[in-house]
């Protein structure tokens, strides 16, 4: 997950939003409330950790799909073999 958000925030909006959001608890900064500005950083990170989390449970389903399939291995003497792999 740290990965995940270190990947989102070296983009300038993302980057950006949390700046302004950590500004709001300097009560010199405070302009509206906070719902206002913790709302669309949290929404953003919110949508892309949960596509993180399909996309690695999509690549683990087909991960396991590809380690438990069938392979053939040749031998020298001609002989073929089938294998599972594991």
């Amino acid at each position: 997950m740290p990965l995940v958000l270190y990947n989102q925030f070296k983009f300038f909006f993302n980057m950006f939003y949390l700046l302004i959001t950590l500004s709001q608890f300097v009560d010199a900064l405070k302009v509206g409330f906070f719902f206002t500005y913790v709302g669309p950083l949290a929404f953003v990170l919110l949508v892309t950790l949960f596509k993180e989390a399909y996309d690695d449970f999509k690549r683990y389903k087909r991960d396991k799909e590809a380690n438990s399939a069938q392979y053939k291995v040749f031998k020298p003497d001609g002989v073929t073999v089938n294998k599972l792999s594991s």
